[in-house]
């Protein structure tokens, strides 16, 4: 489906559209996998790729919140930016929504101011993703004292694609309406889109954000790192207690292993059990050694 935003009056309107065939090649939903602004020849392609979000009722409210760790959950649209207007391509019907509001809402209804106001829904719920995401974080660290490592391990890098995935898009925005103020075409009005300063300077902000939470999952695992090294040095030590305590045995079950005939214990009465004794004896002699330095 496609609209068209033109300005009438000095107004913006925005109206469906009939998308002519001979500019077919301009937009190509197959080829956008990032947001990003193409320059071809008089016209500028807008390319969008935004995560989706979904709303849950969380203490019987509704809150958006993002489909963090579930591939590629991306809604894709386009737009044109032409000398007499603005084209825009919805996909999936993800822009249908965002153009009713657009059309009910009261405010400032010039076509820059209209198109700033998209890209403002775009992010407006993205405070909550922080939260969401820290939250999640938080969950993952109370699960490392757990011992849950498939667990970890999924959910990790599930969480650290995301917040990657988050972070490149909000800086592909920043970049984005960096371009848009600099368009030179006609139909944006330079002294309009410096609106879109506001705009740059809130996704500037959320990608700050988001590199917090990259900076906060990786001390995470860094803890969960040296989780995994105290546990391994723990079962080093315990391995290593019961081999000191087993080798004086060894060289004791060796030494009268060997049956030479003039052994005197071998034909002692009480051989079997002097041994048996010396044993038990090495055993409680290096169990309090041990526990005198502190070993264990």
């Amino acid at each position: 489906m496609y609209f068209l935003l033109e300005k009438k009056d000095g107004c913006g309107y925005i109206h469906p559209y009939t998308w002519e065939e001979e500019k077919e090649d301009l937009i190509d939903p197959e080829a956008i996998h990032s947001c990003l602004v193409e320059k071809k020849g008089h016209d500028l392609v807008v390319q969008m790729q935004v995560p989706l979000q979904e709303e849950k009722k969380v203490e019987g409210k509704k809150q958006t919140v993002p489909l963090l760790g579930q591939g590629h959950a991306f809604s894709k649209f386009a737009f044109v930016v032409w000398e007499d207007g603005i084209c825009f391509a919805d996909f999936d019907g993800y822009l249908q929504g965002i153009m009713d509001r657009l059309r009910k809402e009261n405010g400032k209804k010039t076509p820059e101011a209209m198109l700033y106001r998209l890209f403002q829904i775009l992010v407006e719920n993205d405070i909550h993703v922080l939260d969401v995401i820290y939250k999640q974080l938080a969950t993952l660290e109370e699960e490392i004292p757990k011992d849950n490592a498939r667990f970890f391990l999924q959910k990790m890098y599930t969480m650290k694609h995301s917040i990657y995935q988050l972070f490149r898009y909000y800086q592909q925005l920043t970049e984005l309406a960096d371009d848009l103020m600099e368009w030179e075409g006609g139909f944006l009005d330079p002294g309009e889109m410096e609106c879109f300063s506001r705009f740059i300077t809130r996704t500037k902000r959320l990608a700050d954000d988001m590199e917090i939470m990259r900076e906060y999952a990786m001390e995470i695992w860094e803890i969960y790192q040296s989780q995994i090294s105290i546990r391994q040095n723990d079962i080093m030590k315990i391995l290593t207690i019961v081999t000191t305590i087993f080798l004086p045995l060894s060289l004791l079950a060796g030494w009268y292993g060997m049956n030479f005939e003039y052994m005197p214990e071998l034909h002692w009465r009480y051989g079997y059990v002097g041994v048996l004794v010396a044993a038990v004896l090495i055993v409680i002699f290096s169990m309090i050694l041990f526990r005198r330095k502190r070993y264990w």
